[in-house]
């Protein structure tokens, strides 16, 4: 089964957007398996709604170890599962907290060996951070999904006012990227990010 992991920086919309994305593919619920730094399995059965409650938040680093989904994409006539994995948000500074740090370190070891990178860019983050090469995490998974040629950028929160012109600079910043602007709160974009996948899977 192909694996498609989801990364970024913290509070990107990482997590809203792996929920409403089960929800745009069919899911009323979702099978969550999480795995902590330390190879422990937890599996829960929720609603997409008790899912966004719970899973959900403005706080940097709600989700701390990976969270994974197996989802059903009707193809042509024929009906594929795939993996999606939610992961905890990746920033430039060493964090205090160590469940933090080994939660981050749990995504990296992750990229390596996921099948595709859904890399989620924050165009309010991307607005304030005016200068380029402001976004060094964001520069190097690029580099290394487009090395890879498995990945593609995901340009979240069009939904918000003063962010169109941000996508201007994304393609200059983020040359070799395809690009995908969605709202992960509104699920916009998601056919496209829906064609993606199925081409890959």
């Amino acid at each position: 089964m192909k694996e498609c992991v989801i990364v970024g920086y913290p509070n990107s919309g990482k997590t809203l957007f792996a929920l409403n994305f089960a929800s745009f593919l069919g899911s009323k619920s979702v099978d969550i398996t999480a795995r902590s730094y330390d190879g422990l399995l937890t599996c829960r059965h929720l609603s997409i709604a008790d899912a966004k409650t719970e899973l959900c938040s403005m706080a940097l680093h709600k989700t701390r170890l990976l969270q994974s989904m197996v989802l059903k994409m009707p193809i042509g006539k024929a009906t594929v599962t795939f993996k999606l994995t939610d992961t905890c948000g990746i920033s430039e500074q060493i964090h205090s907290d160590q469940s933090i740090r080994c939660a981050m370190a749990q995504t990296l070891g992750l990229v390596r060996c996921a099948d595709f990178i859904l890399h989620v860019i924050d165009l309010s983050r991307m607005r304030k951070s005016e200068a380029p090469g402001n976004n060094q995490i964001d520069q190097e998974i690029y580099q290394y999904g487009t090395a890879r040629q498995n990945y593609i950028m995901l340009a979240n929160k069009t939904d918000l006012p003063m962010v169109k012109e941000t996508i201007t600079r994304l393609t200059a910043e983020f040359p070799h990227a395809q690009i995908i602007p969605i709202s992960a709160l509104h699920s916009d974009g998601f056919k496209e990010v829906k064609a993606y996948v199925a081409r890959n899977i």
